[in-house]
């Protein structure tokens, strides 16, 4: 396999795409320089002249710019990936704990913690109950709770307007196996990091904050 001791990546910590291309050359272990690009300033420029475009991310490799996270993740199995490259990592996606206990008290036990950090419940799906409707299938005990807490959603909603695709919180309640229960909240940090606005992260943190504190209430 090649190496490289000249791989630059442009990126921003919070973009989705940067996030990605960093994971594929984690996997890869291949070693890279990480330039942080803010939304305005002089290294846009830079980078603009590097690529022709000021959007992140941008990997340059021994000079060549690629732009886009697709290209950046094509170009890098097809010269990096022989014989390493698989299936990508799954996505840390949300924020975990384990309850054990009947179904009904997880259950009330972690609407009780939401509750108790601001959060209502807006919307509940039963994944088991669905499934078995439409599908027929049989699949273990499962439940996605819509969790909103109001005075974040309206700083968010005034901020953002279109926000309002993202919410409420997904926090979800599913069977592991011997009255165990698996119970997760979205991480609000990583979700809002599709929106590109770095002003809403202290916002995304105080729900990060106070949905694991909900979560902590809950495991054991």
């Amino acid at each position: 396999m090649e190496t490289t001791d000249n791989m630059v990546l442009y990126q921003r910590e919070n973009c989705p795409y940067c996030q990605i291309v960093r994971k594929k050359l984690s996997q890869l272990n291949l070693p890279v320089k990480l330039v942080p690009v803010e939304a305005r300033g002089s290294d846009r420029k830079t980078l603009f002249e590097l690529s022709g475009q000021q959007a992140v991310p941008v990997l340059t490799d021994d000079g060549v710019a690629i732009t886009e996270s697709e290209r950046i993740l094509a170009y890098l199995d097809n010269k990096y990936g022989r014989d390493v490259s698989g299936p990508m990592p799954a996505n840390d996606l949300g924020l975990d704990a384990m309850a054990i206990g009947s179904f009904e008290a997880v259950k009330a036990k972690t609407v009780d913690a939401l509750m108790a950090q601001g959060f209502g419940i807006q919307t509940e799906i039963d994944v088991q109950a669905t499934l078995r409707k439409k599908l027929g299938v049989e699949v273990p005990k499962q439940v996605i709770l819509g969790a909103c807490n109001p005075g974040i959603a309206h700083r968010l909603l005034e901020a953002e307007p279109g926000i309002g695709l993202l919410l409420p919180c997904n926090v979800t309640i599913r069977e592991t196996g011997d009255n165990r229960y698996s119970v997760a909240a979205v991480n609000p940090v990583k979700l809002l990091a599709l929106v590109g606005r770095e002003d809403l992260i202290p916002v995304a943190k105080e729900a990060k904050t106070k949905l694991r504190a909900a979560l902590d209430a809950v495991n054991n």
